[in-house]
């Protein structure tokens, strides 16, 4: 009697409404014809027939030898209509095509004609309309539901019934955090008698820090985002500073537009600060192939083909793909296009070429740590203010200063070949002597024969090494073991070198016998890690080296810095050399500061203090991290764009410039045309897609279904919406909410529509089994990153931190080793890395983790993921030792929260499912908990066999048969389909 009073208020609220058929007919035509007509007659230049566009007005009305293919309000007359009623050769599509027309859509195509062929356009290239709310039913207090509403009454079909309380919980609770509700939240929730209180649930899950966890997966996907480069070797890079990013953009609830702005261009911002430069990383977050022998420009070429085709997919939800090659069959995409569209990408000083020096450029660094970084925009204020009083202009001062330059120069100019730079001879290696008998720590201390050495030449003990290229770290065979390096220096004059060493592992340094250094460090090579003095005289002078490896593999380095001659740094002897007017700014400054030592009082204390500034610093700059990122050329050299042939870098046709797809707005007219602009261009609110795109992708988040299907697909080909006006209304309500991603949640979790029960009749079920219609909340399989997190959560064992490096928790041995020909094997974590959620988990991209067996493989944008029901599901949830060692946690728990045997799958199955037990199903749990006390009673072994799975410690206060008993029922329990099932 319910349903049937508010159908009967319903269909009176809407007797002016449009029937369902009146409402859709248009797109109807357009999908036909783009279904059975647009392989031969649509926008693809080359592969059309007979020069007829059917996705094109003027050329479908144009006559051809007085023919039409369309002639409005006359099928008769129509050529279109005469092929495809042919029952001879002239009959399209052929008889070959396997595209034949059904006497339904054919009657359907012969009607739009009749009544006047008003030419359909694609839904997704017009912009939004204003759509009026309908008038809410009574009880109804969310927009959202009188779209629905509408439209089951107009097909007859009731809305389910509200979902219990528990049931709710858990789902909005996995759907927003990624987590269950504990049995807490549980019980405050269900006792709460309030009209409120869902809605404060949903506020407090929205600010929840796991709130960004759980919406950061989408776009990890969506980014291609992994751990590594993938292809051949599949190289480690650093990228979780950008996933930390992320995280925390979604938690601050950064609005839609401006996070945009940042993922696309925020290296182009104005004064851009360092996270907006990392925002950026999410157009480097694509596989690079840095293979041997892979030519650099094709590679260049492919990741803009990436990012090219992962902005339409995310921003626009277009295939712009089809069009790299050749104009798209189905949507109004020309080759032209996306070439426009690439032009934005092929700005960035990215080559192609791979690695340099381990990092994938261009890069920045960034600091983790947000105290870091506050210090270091600090330091860098101190650090220009110092800097602007050292400089300040003092016109004694810089009269006494020239004329100091002038004496000076006159001096030096006397001395011309006493100037010239100390000759380095080259080296001479030692052999090797091995630790005596007192061990390899007292070799630093022990004299093996070189240090006494007044003199060194080429001999039977040393051998000529020119391997050892100055300024390069050289690495030296495993061992325990000390090296001899040596070499003459020859001085014109009386001076001291700057030098810098480095070394694996201690280091002595003498010159002319003198011990300059000594270091017993224990370390790994790397340039400048010792500064040296070498006080040189007039002739031949002998450098010698001792480094002392103690393990491992050794190490040498060597570079010489800069000469004092007369008490002047070389660069100072320089600048005062060369023409006044031709000195450079870095050589005035270098006089002026050293006449200011010279001649200021506290000076050198100022410069010294700007010294200590400067190498915090560059410290702090050091232990930063390389991220890649985005930049831009500068004008001069901007690179030319050109269509390509077939998608083939070598294949240069016409030129293009940066611009966006012919058929949508334009862009506005200026000068600079870069991802800025095209950012700006995507979320303009003109843009009749992104607000659409992004508003379904929300949806499809939280019911596991877009409103369009397809939400990769918007095109032609792609699916209509199920709710129009419903998709339009929340893209319209989304742009005017200040592109609000929280609020736009809030909307959809708080409607009725989604708060319904997901149980389904079966004639309900069969009548529309893919819930198109919302008469039924959503019921599908959790993603295994989910089900995987939720184990954890309830084991009681999950990490709930935050942020941070990547973490490899449980995996079967030789996965790795398979993969990457055995060069590469996967090393096991310790400790909280074994029990962080699933969102931080390393992630090689040749071969993702195995735990996650039904996650895309970040090769490539994915905006919709599969739902599984494998047999990969069940090996895993039922023996993956995480997911073992998760029911013996929540085993665990359950043995503490309850009494006695029923109590206690009582609770376990409560905090499971959000349900209790109903008494047969604790009867029968009870049955098999009891099966289970007699196995590991009657099986020896079987007991620590269980209770030894994972690392985690074992409660020794829980009789061992006991605990490996109830772990038993707990795996059950979690493998319950309704615990692996959004309820």
């Amino acid at each position: 009697m319910r349903f049937a009073a508010a159908l009967a208020t319903t269909l009176t609220l809407i007797a002016t409404v449009a029937t369902a058929q009146q409402e859709g007919f248009p797109g109807d035509v357009l999908q036909i014809l783009s279904d059975r007509c647009f392989t031969c007659h649509g926008p693809d230049a080359e592969a059309r027939k007979a020069d007829l566009r059917l996705d094109d007005k003027a050329s479908a009305f144009a006559l051809r030898d007085g023919v039409a293919a369309i002639v409005a309000g006359d099928p008769a007359q129509s050529e279109l209509i005469r092929r495809i009623t042919a029952t001879d050769d002239d009959v399209m599509p052929p008889r070959d095509s396997n595209l034949h027309l059904s006497p339904a859509e054919i009657a359907a195509l012969r009607h739009w004609i009749a009544e006047g062929a008003e030419w359909p356009v694609h839904w997704a290239f017009a912009a939004p309309p204003t759509i009026a709310t309908p008038p809410k039913l009574d009880g109804l207090r969310n927009a959202i539901d009188a779209f629905v509403r509408r439209k089951l009454a107009l097909q007859g079909i009731p809305p389910a019934e509200p979902a219990t309380p528990a049931a709710l919980l858990r789902r909005v609770s996995l759907d927003l955090t990624g987590l269950p509700p504990t049995p807490e939240q549980l019980d405050a929730f269900v006792r709460d008698p309030s009209h409120d209180a869902y809605a404060r649930i949903v506020d407090e899950l929205l600010a929840s820090p796991h709130y960004g966890e759980r919406m950061a997966w989408p776009w990890l996907e969506a980014s291609r985002y992994a751990d590594t480069d993938g292809f051949q070797n599949d190289p480690t890079r650093t990228s979780w500073p950008w996933r930390d990013w992320l995280v925390q953009a979604l938690n601050d609830n950064l609005p839609f537009d401006q996070f945009t702005t940042q993922v696309l261009a925020g290296d182009l911002l104005p004064n851009a600060t360092p996270e907006q430069r990392l925002a950026s990383g999410f157009l480097r977050n694509n596989a690079h192939n840095g293979e041997g022998g892979r030519i650099a420009e094709e590679t260049r070429i492919e990741n803009g083909f990436d990012r090219t085709e992962t902005v339409s997919t995310v921003w626009m939800g277009l295939t712009f793909e089809c069009a790299r090659c050749h104009d798209h069959k189905y949507d109004p995409i020309s080759q032209r296009d996306y070439y426009s569209l690439f032009a934005f990408f092929n700005q960035t000083s990215e080559t192609g070429r791979g690695r340099s020096g381990g990092k994938l450029p261009p890069t920045m660094q960034f600091l983790g740590d947000r105290t870091q970084r506050a210090r270091l925009l600090a330091l860098d204020a101190q650090l220009q203010e110092r800097i602007r009083e050292l400089r300040a202009a003092d016109p004694e001062l810089d009269r006494g200063q020239v004329a100091w330059e002038t004496q000076t120069a006159a001096t030096l100019s006397a001395e011309t070949e006493a100037l010239q730079p100390s000759q380095l001879g080259p080296w001479l290696r030692s052999k090797q002597f091995a630790p005596g008998p007192q061990g390899k720590d007292a070799m630093f201390g022990h004299a093996f024969g070189p240090e006494s050495q007044a003199t060194i030449r080429a001999g039977d003990d040393w051998q000529s090494a020119p391997e050892l290229v100055d300024g390069k770290a050289h690495a030296f065979p495993n061992g325990e073991y000390t090296l001899y390096f040596h070499r003459s220096i020859d001085a014109k004059t009386a001076r001291r070198m700057h030098a810098s060493f480095g070394s694996d592992d201690a280091i002595k340094v003498w010159c002319n016998g003198e011990l300059l250094l000594q270091n017993n460090a224990r370390r790994g090579v790397a340039a400048d890690q010792e500064r040296v003095v070498l006080p040189l005289r007039p002739g031949r002078n002998e450098l010698l080296v001792k480094i002392v490896n103690t393990g491992g593999l050794g190490g040498f380095y060597f570079r010489r810095v800069d000469e004092t001659v007369f008490d002047l740094a070389g660069e100072i002897v320089r600048a005062l050399l060369a023409d006044r007017a031709k000195r450079s700014t870095a050589q005035q400054l270098a006089l002026q500061r050293h006449y200011r030592l010279l001649h200021v009082e506290g000076y050198a204390e100022r410069v010294q203090q700007l010294q200590t500034l400067q190498a915090e610093q560059q410290q702090l700059r050091n232990s930063g991290l390389d991220v890649s990122v985005m930049d831009e050329l500068p004008p001069s050299k901007r690179r030319k764009t050109h269509v390509l042939e077939r998608g083939d870098y070598q294949q240069r046709r016409e030129e293009v410039t940066a611009g966006t797809p012919s058929f949508l707005p334009p862009l506005p007219t200026v000068s600079a045309r870069n991802r800025l602009l095209l950012a700006q261009w995507l979320v303009s609110g003109k843009n009749p897609l992104t607000a659409r795109v992004a508003v379904n992708r929300a949806w499809l988040t939280l019911f596991g279904r877009g409103l369009v299907a397809t939400p990769e697909d918007f095109g032609r080909q792609g699916d209509r919406p199920s709710h129009p006006e419903l998709l339009d209304w929340l893209a319209n309500d989304f742009v005017a909410s200040g592109w609000d991603v929280k609020a736009l949640h809030r909307r959809i979790v708080t409607s009725q529509t989604y708060r319904q029960s997901a149980a389904a009749t079966t004639a309900a079920f069969a009548r529309d089994p893919n819930n198109t219609l919302l008469a039924r909340s959503a019921r599908h399989r959790l993603p295994a990153w989910m089900l995987r997190d939720q184990a954890l959560a309830l084991s009681g064992r999950l990490v709930a931190r935050v942020g941070g490096q990547p973490v490899r928790p449980y995996q079967p041995d030789g996965v790795w080793a398979e993969a990457t020909f055995d060069f590469i094997r996967y090393q096991q974590g310790k400790g909280d890395d074994l029990y962080r959620r699933s969102l931080y988990v390393f992630w090689r991209r040749i071969v993702g983790p195995t735990a996650f067996f039904d996650t895309q493989a970040r090769q490539a944008c994915v905006v919709r993921r599969s739902i599984t029901n494998t047999p990969l599901h069940a090996l895993t949830t039922l023996n993956e030792t995480g997911f073992v060692e998760s029911a013996r946690g929540l085993a665990t728990r359950a043995w503490h929260a309850g009494e006695n045997p029923a109590a206690r799958i009582n609770w376990l199955f409560r905090a499971a499912t959000a349900r209790r037990p109903t008494p047969s199903e604790r009867q029968l749990l009870l049955a098999r908990l009891q099966d289970s006390l007699e196995h590991f009673a009657r099986i020896p072994g079987a007991t620590a066999q269980l209770l030894a799975v994972g690392e985690a410690p074992v409660d020794k206060t829980i009789a061992g048969e006991s605990l490996a008993a109830l772990t038993v029922i707990a795996s059950i329990v979690l493998n319950l389909d309704e615990v692996l099932t959004k309820p």
